[in-house]
């Protein structure tokens, strides 16, 4: 991957090197992922875990930088074409427009608690919003607007891991717990969510209880997806608050495009034959940021997993799923 110039001094890695590498780990665990039903992302981190582990990443920097940034915002903005409002006008305007509450209400506790906890304020955000909205997405799209450094993406690598074990727990659990409190399928498939973080194990969630369960917990998720650009404002609002400016920050470019990529989608602009293969770069893209990401992270970071930010984590879990479920008790028959 390297090579030695005339002189003795080494050159640059080429960005194509690095960047190939980081694409065969996307396909290999998005294609291992839905062959086993195990988190794709988790298998994504664990790979980018092994690449610092084994010394290749100063190698492989600037490939990793074209996955952890531009590569990961593109991911991020791909998500806006998943999202029509015509879709979320079978839910119900009631729950479409609470699903907003029940995110800006958990982000505002995971920070808290982040911070009651002694998290820096930027870890504290990154949590928070991985457990609001959809797991390692908003994880990154919120590191992606707040300011760099080692602390912040070992965190994000951490996080990854750390929400998709907790939205795997929930798949299994939250199911069993909607039937021992007498949801209706409606109910609890609004519940599922709206408290589940990661895509994949709410539609397995809902499909173990039923197909209707199954769609109000489709739905609801995107419902829940498309607060990530308020967010993501949001989160750069309060480093900003933090930091003592008082201009309201710009929406990111990935932010903008998102909503405009939704409106698209909405507005019947984008042809249906196309929407598979969106779906499948904002995936791959995703899980090629956070293999990047996790490659990133100094090794001996890893081994000091702190159990703050695992007890962040899991308690905006728990109260996330408070509020999904009195949401889906007052709003759902």
């Amino acid at each position: 991957m390297t090579h030695v110039a005339a002189g003795g001094v080494q050159a640059s890695p080429r960005p194509a090197v690095g960047a190939a590498i980081v694409g065969v780990i996307a396909a290999l665990a998005l294609v291992i992922g839905k062959a086993t039903g195990f988190p794709a992302p988790v298998l994504a981190a664990v790979a980018g875990m092994g690449l610092g582990l084994a010394g290749w990443s100063p190698a492989m920097a600037p490939g990793l930088a074209l996955w952890a940034r531009p590569g990961l915002k593109t991911g991020v903005a791909l998500l806006g074409a998943q999202i029509a409002w015509a879709e979320l006008a079978a839910l119900g305007l009631p729950v479409a427009l609470a699903s907003g509450g029940v995110v800006m209400a958990s982000l505002g506790a995971g920070t808290g608690l982040g911070l009651l906890l002694g998290l820096p304020l930027v870890e504290a955000l990154i949590a928070a919003s991985a457990v609001s909205i959809c797991g390692a997405s908003a994880a990154m799209a919120a590191a992606s607007a707040l300011p760099d450094s080692q602390a912040s993406r070992r965190t994000t690598a951490l996080v990854v891991v750390g929400v998709n074990l907790l939205s795997t727990l929930a798949m299994v659990a939250y199911p069993l717990i909607a039937r021992h409190l007498g949801f209706s399928e409606r109910q609890t498939g609004v519940f599922l969510g709206l408290s589940i973080h990661d895509v994949a194990q709410v539609v397995a969630a809902g499909s173990s209880v039923s197909p209707t369960a199954e769609a109000s917990a489709a739905l609801s998720k995107l419902s829940r997806i498309l607060w990530l650009g308020p967010v993501v404002v949001a989160v750069a609002l309060s480093m900003g608050a933090r930091a003592g400016q008082r201009r309201f920050p710009a929406p990111p470019l990935f932010v903008w495009a998102f909503a405009a990529l939704m409106a698209a989608r909405s507005l019947g602009l984008i042809p249906a034959a196309l929407l598979p293969a969106l779906s499948l770069a904002s995936q791959l893209l995703l899980l090629g940021g956070v293999a990047a990401i996790s490659a990133q992270v100094a090794p001996r970071d890893l081994m000091r997993i702190e159990p703050r930010l695992a007890w962040t984590l899991a308690a905006g879990t728990a109260v996330i799923a408070l509020l999904a479920a009195a949401t889906s008790l007052a709003l759902v028959q």
